[in-house]
């Protein structure tokens, strides 16, 4: 699934991209890239409310499981 946002990137943002886009993370090895895309997506969650809700929005919703008698 694709989700394209439309924000304002703050200065951490464009920081962060800058360097997930750079060179030595596109070729670096595996860890370092998750470490830094965690690290960037958390930074979303955080500092960005509207990012948020736009996924949301967009995430289908999952309709509860009847539960049966005995679970309740």
């Amino acid at each position: 699934m694709k989700i394209f946002l439309d924000f304002t990137p703050c200065n951490d943002c464009k920081t962060m991209m800058n360097q997930l886009s750079s060179p030595e993370m596109v070729f670096g090895d595996e860890k370092t890239r998750t470490d830094e895309s965690s690290k960037f997506l958390r930074h979303l969650t955080y500092n960005h409310p509207e990012i948020i809700q736009a996924v949301m929005q967009e995430v289908p919703k999952q309709k509860k499981q009847e539960e049966f008698d005995f679970f309740k």
